[in-house]
């Protein structure tokens, strides 16, 4: 092997060289008037599947992503503001909402459950990480749960086209458990701001 060729084995294969690469190799998240990924993804076993544009053909939806299921910032604060808002998105004609997480369709149907949401709130599987990964959604969590795990982010959905995109920072971890105000639509901030104005008063 010449010298040029070790060199660049060398460089590919350290650590801090792999990790330079792969951050400018990494492509941008999904954004405003991206097709959605047709994915397959899992609802209650492995074996009840659905894919992504059928859930969203020719309506309009929510989206919305969580690192993992049973996580204690996401059960305490996440889901009961999203179960809160269900009937506004309805009111604002979202026929879907949906809940997304890189566990098992057995761990989601059984968090479903534990934070009574199962009416309201479809708790979908991405146990593959394909939808994360095709949303470029992806969040490095192995020191923590063990494995890449989804960001935390929002997407209204038309027809299977996405009309808004929100998600927290990169880098953040789980450190951000309360970003649930920065992920919701502009016209499902009224009783944030109104909170918001009692607060400062």
């Amino acid at each position: 092997m010449s010298a040029a060729a070790r060199i660049t084995s060398y460089c590919a294969n350290h650590s801090r060289f792999a990790r330079f690469f792969a951050t400018n190799a990494k492509q941008k998240p999904i954004k405003v008037g991206d097709p959605l990924p047709n994915v397959r993804l899992y609802e209650g076993t492995p074996d009840q599947t659905v894919m992504t544009h059928d859930i969203f053909r020719g309506k309009k939806g929510v989206l919305f992503a969580v690192p993992g299921a049973f996580i204690p910032g996401c059960s305490r604060s996440h889901i009961p503001e999203y179960l809160g808002h269900c009937e506004s998105y309805r009111k604002e004609g979202y026929e879907e909402v949906v809940c997304l997480s890189v566990n098992d369709p057995f761990v989601m149907d059984a968090w479903g459950h534990f934070v009574k949401s199962s009416d309201r709130i479809r708790m979908l599987s991405d146990m593959k990480c394909e939808f994360t990964n095709a949303t470029n959604m992806q969040l490095d969590s192995a020191s923590l749960l063990g494995n890449i795990r989804s960001r935390r982010y929002f997407l209204l959905i038309n027809d299977n086209v996405v009309e808004y995109v929100s998600h927290e920072p990169e880098d953040t971890g789980l450190s951000c458990l309360l970003c649930i105000k920065r992920m919701k639509p502009k016209d499902m901030d009224e009783i944030n701001q109104s909170m918001d104005k009692k607060d400062s008063s």
